[in-house]
Formats: structure tokens, sequence, C-alpha cells
């Protein structure tokens, strides 16, 4: 009784060779599985490749702080970034009427500015200030 389910079963096996045997042949579907096979290999190669940088990149910021060194100023600007960009989608996507919302928005646009003029009035001042009290080398042009 053994030896025949045996025998079916490889009878089986020898059928489905065969059947892959002859659908290899086939043009069209041996392109159609090298296509699949190099996209696959295609999606392992670009996620290797990003888990190489993000693991180089970890590495270099991990020497950076060891040596002393640190991006936060880029860590800081993209955080303040940010807070403008969701404070301004906050201001778009507010449930207030329209005329409501173009006055909100006005009225920082318009702070915004102020700020801006104040701080490089400021600016300026300090470098006058600081070019004015710069000692005198001696020499005259």
């Amino acid at each position: 009784m053994r030896n025949t389910g045996r025998m079916n079963t490889a009878k089986d096996w020898v059928r489905l060779a065969a059947k892959l045997g002859v659908l290899f042949t086939e043009p069209k579907v041996r392109s159609a599985i090298a296509d699949r096979l190099k996209d696959r290999v295609d999606d392992v190669t670009d996620t290797v490749t990003s888990k190489y940088e993000d693991a180089v990149d970890r590495l270099e910021s991990a020497a950076a702080a060891l040596r002393g060194g640190s991006h936060w100023r880029s860590r800081v600007g993209g955080f303040l970034l940010g807070v403008g960009v969701g404070a301004g989608l906050g201001i778009l996507l507010a449930p207030a009427p329209g005329s409501e919302t173009r006055q909100a928005v006005r009225d920082k646009a318009t702070d915004v500015k102020n700020k801006v003029v104040e701080s490089a009035a400021s600016a300026t001042g300090r470098i006058r200030r600081s070019v004015t009290n710069m000692p005198s080398t001696g020499t005259q042009g």
C-alpha cells in the first residue's frame, strides 16, 4: 500500500516538472518571470542600499558626537521650519470662515514682516556701532 502512495507522489512530481518545463519554454512566460525576478532584485538592492546609507549616516553622526561636533543648527532650523509649516497649515485648515482665516493670515504676515524689519534694523545698528567703535589703525586713506 505504501509503495503505491510513493509511486503516485513520484508521478505527480514528474507531471509537475514536465508542465513547468513546457511552461518555461514559452518565451512570454520566461520574459515575464525574468522581469518579475529583475524587479524583485532591484527592490532588494534599493532596500539594502537605503539601509547601508542610513547606517553610514548614523555612524558618521556618532563619530561626530564622539569628537564633540554636532549638527544642532540644522536640527534647530528643521524644527523651526516644521513649526512654521505646522502653524501655517493649522491656520489654513482651521474650521473658521474664509474671511476670518484670510484676516488671520494677513495679520500673521504683517507681524512676520514687522519682526523681520525690526531684526534687520537691529542688526544694522549693531554693525554700525561695531564699525564705529573699531580702533583706528593709524593710517589715513
